[in-house]
């Protein structure tokens, strides 16, 4: 019996991995701590766990509960950072019952902590952001604005319930442009609280689809195994959101010897994706961040014969000899969607929230989704119930959103309110 696997936390990436498993016979389980949309696959079996962003050691507590249930060590799969954080702190006594798909604490820390890594990536030349604390800011010269303001941290494990808190605080300021010293200096006014915890950076011009992803499995031996390329087409918010629409695309071969040799330079092993931003106007390509783990659109590489998620698996269990397998789709042939949220963005919230230019007519999104293969983050023919609730979520919000419209059109059209008897 094949070695099982357990993925956390279960969104759009858990939901990709778990199907990409569950359909090649890994008996998997989706861990989370609430019914995200992967915890309704048909290909696992949903438990429910304590959130690590608050109570780590009650989350590796139940996770340890969960070892052997096939017989076989599992292999652990996190899918966002503050899970990645527990398995790595956790990760020489959780390696006695399982195996963990992620890099070793120190690397997970490093990664994820903007200031520490940015400083580590200029000792060694690699193209990252300027950045400055905000103590610095008296010396932050004025031909370097316009600057970002963003969290050295967005998210990371925890006992402390205030961690919360604080996290979605981060959400909403993931990224704020600052154009002058002025802004920078009210902004610091209005956020004093959260100075010490967000760092400046250099801004490098352009929207998300000028963001690129280089996403590897690197063994234990800090080789890349696996790697595939690719192009953020749309993310919401457009200036610097989660991915909507992503495309295989090509990159510069420097920027994946780049990828090749920081894997060693770091000592890194597991599943990795490191985002580059092309500047609009020069050109040049930056490294924005390393996310020490799967990425929310991991789903888009099997269709490209780079499966991340069962090279990963395979090397690491054993199952299946792996050799250096690398996307070779042509620019735009593959294309990922999440087609409920993109939909509704592309007709009415990218120009709600100042990008005209991003808005488009129903028939324009659809010509805009054209490839030789598009992958749906929700809907597949095999496991359509994540589709449906999917599709019920967005029900939902729209009539939330619309309420008071469709109320007064009730009463236009019947002469009575559409509230229950005596509400």
């Amino acid at each position: 019996m094949k070695a099982g696997a357990i993925v956390f936390d279960c969104c759009y990436n858990g939901l990709a991995i778990i199907r990409e498993l569950g359909q090649r016979g890994v008996p998997v389980i989706a861990l989370d701590s609430a019914r995200s949309i992967g915890t309704y696959s048909r290909f696992a079996r949903y438990v429910s766990c304590p959130d690590p962003l608050t109570d780590e050691a009650g989350f590796i507590r139940a996770l340890r509960e969960l070892a052997g249930d096939n017989g076989n060590r599992a292999v652990l799969f996190p899918t966002n950072d503050h899970w990645a954080v527990a398995i790595a702190r956790w990760k020489d006594v959780l390696s006695e019952q399982f195996i963990p798909c992620v890099a070793d604490k120190d690397v997970v820390e490093l990664l994820l902590d903007k200031r520490r890594f940015y400083q580590w990536a200029m000792e060694r030349n690699y193209p990252v952001p300027q950045c400055w604390k905000f103590e610095e800011m008296a010396q932050i010269p004025q031909e370097a604005f316009p600057l970002v303001a963003k969290p050295n941290c967005r998210r990371t494990s925890s006992d402390d319930a205030a961690n919360r808190d604080d996290s979605r605080e981060f959400d909403r300021l993931r990224l704020s442009l600052l154009n002058t010293l002025s802004e920078l200096q009210e902004f610091a006014r209005v956020h004093t609280r959260l100075m010490r915890k967000l760092i400046l950076q250099e801004y490098v011009r352009g929207l998300s689809d000028c963001m690129y992803t280089v996403g590897v499995y690197a063994n234990d031996r800090y080789e890349v195994q696996g790697m595939f390329t690719g192009r953020k087409v749309r993310g919401f918010p457009p200036d610097s959101g989660d991915c909507m629409v992503g495309e295989v695309r090509s990159v510069p071969e420097n920027l994946k010897a780049l990828v090749r040799q920081m894997c060693v330079d770091l000592r890194y092993n597991g599943i990795a994706e490191f985002e580059f931003k092309q500047d609009a106007i020069s050109g040049e390509y930056k490294l924005i961040e390393v996310n020490p783990r799967s990425w929310s659109w991991i789903g888009i590489t099997p269709a490209c014969d780079v499966s991340l998620p069962w090279i990963a698996y395979a090397d690491l269990t054993g199952v299946e000899s792996v050799e250096y397998t690398e996307s070779k789709e042509l620019n735009g042939n593959v294309k990922w969607v999440r087609i409920f949220s993109d939909l509704q963005n592309c007709l009415y919230f990218n120009k709600r929230t100042g990008f005209p230019e991003w808005h488009m007519t129903l028939w324009q999104w659809w010509r805009s989704l054209r490839a030789k293969r598009l992958v749906l983050a929700e809907w597949t023919i095999n496991d359509p119930l994540p589709g449906c609730i999917s599709a019920w979520h967005m029900f939902k919000g729209l009539l939330r959103g619309n309420w008071h419209k469709l109320r007064r059109t009730f009463r236009r059209i019947t002469g009575r309110s559409c509230r229950p008897n005596g509400a």
